[in-house]
């Protein structure tokens, strides 16, 4: 893997926050800061068509610094010319937040998969749904101790309003961008609805959150899904494997080469951890979730899990238990 974006590189280490950067001739990339957690900042990818209008991948996360950052790279890209579209690669508030306030002042329309889109609508932006996750944590075996803990963090509101998503996208379909052609791939894995975006002629593929430089995505963050979104995510790497030699647009970190060798640890980062899954069912007989989650290496150890995190590691391990009962998992 290539780091192509030298200052989104250098500002990883000392925190800064990059300046707005010109990807191709009609192509920018914007990092817009979000609170909390290990990552600074996500990437907003702005468009700019042959008729002067300007399509935004992701607009980040919703706040007045956010807003003036926006509104102000759009004044240098495109002067004279309007917002027209909004693509969020996946329903997160750290990709699409902004999106309701930058759909009201333009007008335009935000397309995000369908399935993307049901979630919305069923319960906004949480991540867990506060009824299914209570049946949840009995089913996991969570110690009562640790249960106030995780419920606390479910039942929490949200952070602003989920938006109004006007158009819902499918594998195939192609944005509206006058002299562009930009491909919806579906790649399920972070979510259910997760896509990435395939521009054959300039040789970029954004990534979203499905493949990242610095870190792995974790899986299963948008809602009960009716399939194991490990077997899934495996899959959809083997779709964007196929265009490895294009440069990859993420939703952090910063742009890069070598997308099918990134592509590839991805999975395997996966399906370790599923190996190791396999072994604990193996040797403990019908362990709970929180048993067999606290036999697992986890870069923080079992102990330093805590809120979002320990929620989101029992979620994890109950799809890995899930794969690895329908299929072993390949050796590396």
């Amino acid at each position: 893997m290539h780091n192509t974006s030298t200052q989104h590189a250098r500002a990883l280490d000392p925190g800064e926050l990059p300046l707005l950067e010109q990807v191709r001739d009609d192509v920018w990339s914007l990092a817009q800061p979000m609170p909390g957690g290990h990552l600074a900042y996500s990437l907003t990818y702005l468009l700019r068509g042959t008729d002067g209008g300007v399509h935004v991948v992701d607009p980040g996360w919703d706040s007045d610094a956010n807003w003036d950052r926006l509104t102000a790279a759009l004044a240098a890209i495109a002067p004279d010319g309007a917002v027209t579209g909004i693509t969020g690669t996946h329903l997160h508030p750290d990709h699409v937040g902004m999106a309701a306030r930058l759909r009201q002042a333009s007008g335009a329309p935000l397309a995000l998969h369908g399935m993307e889109r049901a979630t919305l609508e069923r319960h906004g932006t949480r991540l867990f749904d506060p009824d299914a996750m209570t049946v949840r944590l009995d089913g996991w075996g969570v110690p009562h101790e640790r249960r106030e803990e995780l419920s606390r963090f479910v039942d929490r509101s949200p952070e602003g309003l989920a938006p109004a998503v006007d158009s819902t996208l499918s594998d195939g379909d192609v944005l509206p961008v006058p002299g562009f052609r930009t491909v919806v791939m579906s790649t399920p894995g972070h979510t259910a609805g997760h896509i990435c975006l395939r521009d054959d002629d300039r040789g970029l593929l954004y990534t979203g959150d499905h493949v990242l430089p610095t870190v792995f995505a974790g899986l299963g963050l948008g809602g009960a899904t009716p399939s194991n979104l490990l077997a899934d995510y495996v899959a959809s790497i083997g779709r964007v494997r196929r265009y490895g030699h294009y440069e990859a647009l993420p939703g952090h970190g910063h742009r890069f080469t070598g997308l099918g060798e990134r592509a590839d640890e991805s999975a395997e980062h996966q399906l370790r951890r599923a190996r190791e899954v396999a072994a604990v069912l193996e040797a403990v007989e019908e362990p709970t979730v929180w048993d067999l989650a606290s036999r697992l290496t986890w870069t923080a150890g079992w102990e330093g899990l805590q809120g979002f995190q320990l929620l989101s590691a029992l979620s994890q391990t109950e799809m890995h238990r899930d794969f690895v009962r329908v299929q072993p998992p390949p050796r590396p």
